[in-house]
């Protein structure tokens, strides 16, 4: 067992996560989409990397949003709350 990041997302945060994680494209981030897309409760655990990754990508959507001159409310909503998630133990992968 060991720490991890744990955001509990709904079905418009998930897709916020895949929106920003696609449009920031790493090669580290295939992985983190795969992971991302195979979530099925709603709750994923996030290591260190994986965390900012998924932070960069939301951040990244929103600058894009804000500067086309559209609402990030919702983005802004599942940003706050990946920012906010909380350590919890979870199983080795």
């Amino acid at each position: 067992m060991e720490k991890q990041r744990l955001f509990k997302m709904t079905m418009v945060d998930r897709n916020f996560l895949m929106q920003g994680l696609r449009s920031y494209a790493v090669s580290v981030q295939s992985a983190l989409i795969r992971k991302t897309m195979a979530v099925t409760g709603g709750k994923l655990f996030l290591d260190e990397s994986e965390y900012e990754y998924a932070v960069r990508g939301i951040n990244n959507l929103r600058d894009a949003y804000l500067s086309a001159g559209r609402s990030s409310g919702g983005i802004d909503r599942a940003l706050f709350k990946l920012m906010n998630s909380k350590y919890k133990r979870a199983p080795v992968r």
